[in-house]
């Protein structure tokens, strides 16, 4: 449920502001024949919504005080040049409280097996046979979630809701030739994000036994939908456009930012509540550095162009349009890991290598047998802890692109032309690199700490396709007619 009021003022012929103010009501999720559920990981209890004397929203509640307001403004001095400012509040949509509670026990019942530790199997199918899941069985709309159940979920009773800012100042000039220019900041910040935090993890050296929920028989995840993620996202933006005139047009833009936070699945690695602020870090998804650079040409040869008007050359040369595509985007972070066997803390969390070097150089491109980074500075982790580097310190190599095409159109008659069309993707066939494997557990170490055989460890071994179908370089004709 929603309403809004907005309005735009012009204070003056220079001087224009837009407002508004919405106010949101998300109410606890309902369906017809069954409602939500929630677990109590106090009592090991799950209630059904709207059974026995269990609440119909399972005395769950959702703020009714959200408002968003918005403000934008744009200040033009002079007629070829605008200042524009902007900032809006939006509460998080997609919190996802129905979806995954009617996915959950008693809805759905899945079984999790774990050994006592990491090294211990749970049992073997030849001696104690398939696993029995239990069938839930509701008393005044409540059950106790069964040893081994795999799949717990659960809202909190007093959900809260997130939020996020956008905000921006920009200016834009327009100069001579068709050309304008703008530059400006652009930033987010995402506070009090909701979404799954596992509240059924494992201690360092503790194993299953350690979980919260291990004293009922349950070692699987157990995930609680908590306002416990943020991001910051701050940027400079500039672009430099050319409208269509004398044949040419074209798009130049880049972008220095930097996004920093721990929203999931990308960026979080533990869930153990006294190491959760390492999760706080520069995202896996951040580029640094991002250019693109989009343009359109027409040739000038031909009938109604510039050169060559007539004649044979004309026939050649004339109608033939060409278009490119050129970007480049800074690499990457990733994490260098090591096997966490040691660790012994069982609920989703990614162990990280000891850095034993005060700093870690780049020392090659990572392909060939190479290295990308010095396997040296770090070491596997063979205690029952997390390892001391952190998150997402180095970053893989950037992509380079090239895309180009060439039409041509033939006129057969008044309505009906023909279009030869010939692209490439990937013009100049460069390869882009994938992260190099970091997982030091893979390194054979010998007397003295020192590696030898890296095993892939630090090395490239694949390409990535940077939002592509195909990365080498591919080229297609075709044939268009237009009637």
């Amino acid at each position: 449920m929603a309403f809004y009021v907005q309005d735009q003022y012009q204070v003056s012929r220079k001087l224009t502001v837009n407002y508004g103010l919405r106010w949101e009501y998300y109410p606890v999720p309902t369906q017809e024949h069954q409602q939500l559920t929630y677990y109590d990981p106090n009592t090991n209890i799950v209630e059904r919504c709207g059974q026995g004397s269990v609440p119909k929203n399972c005395g769950m509640h959702t703020s009714k005080k959200l408002f968003a307001p918005s403000i934008g403004i744009a200040y033009r001095p002079f007629e070829n040049f605008v200042v524009r400012a902007g900032y809006s509040l939006s509460p998080q949509t997609d919190a996802s409280m129905g979806r995954q509670s009617i996915q959950s026990y008693p809805d759905e019942a899945q079984s999790t097996l774990n050994g006592a530790t990491s090294f211990a199997p749970a049992g073997t199918v030849s001696v104690t046979g398939l696993p029995v899941i239990p069938q839930p069985t509701l008393v005044d709309g409540k059950t106790p979630a069964p040893p081994n159940t795999g799949n717990l979920f659960s809202n909190p009773l007093d959900f809260v809701r997130g939020y996020f800012q956008s905000y921006n100042f920009t200016i834009e000039k327009a100069f001579r030739g068709d050309w304008t220019g703008q530059i400006g900041y652009v930033g987010s910040h995402a506070v009090k994000i909701v979404n799954n935090y596992n509240i059924n993890y494992g201690l360092p050296g503790g194993g299953a036994a350690s979980q919260p929920l291990f004293k009922y028989g349950i070692s699987a995840v157990a995930n609680f939908n908590l306002p416990a993620y943020a991001d910051k996202y701050n940027s400079l933006q500039a672009s430099v456009r050319k409208r269509m005139s004398k044949g040419l047009s074209m798009n130049l833009a880049f972008t220095y930012q930097h996004d920093i936070g721990n929203l999931p699945p990308q960026t979080v690695n533990v869930f153990i509540p006294q190491y959760f602020y390492r999760n706080y870090t520069t995202t896996s998804i951040d580029r640094t550095f991002n250019l693109y650079v989009g343009a359109t040409y027409d040739l000038p040869f031909g009938k109604g162009r510039s050169y060559l008007r007539s004649g044979p050359a004309s026939w050649i040369l004339g109608g033939w349009t060409t278009n490119g595509l050129f970007s480049h985007i800074s690499g990457s972070p990733f994490n260098v890991t090591a096997s966490n066997a040691s660790c012994n803390c069982p609920g989703l969390n990614t162990q990280t290598a000891n850095q034993v070097l005060p700093t870690v150089d780049l020392v090659g491109r990572g392909v060939g047998g190479t290295s990308y980074f010095n396997p040296q500075a770090y070491a596997p982790v063979t205690t029952p802890t997390l390892g001391t580097s952190g998150y997402y310190q180095l970053r893989g190599p950037g992509a380079t692109n090239l895309d180009l095409s060439l039409f041509r159109e033939f006129p057969i008659t008044e309505r009906i032309r023909l279009q030869f069309r010939a692209e490439s993707l990937n013009l100049s066939n460069t390869p882009h690199f994938a992260n190099p494997n970091a997982n030091v557990s893979n390194a054979q170490f010998g007397p003295g700490g020192n590696i030898v055989n890296l095993n892939g460890y630090s090395q490239i071994t694949q390409t990535a396709l940077i939002s592509r179908l195909i990365d080498p370089r591919y080229f297609r004709f075709g044939i268009r007619i237009n009637f």
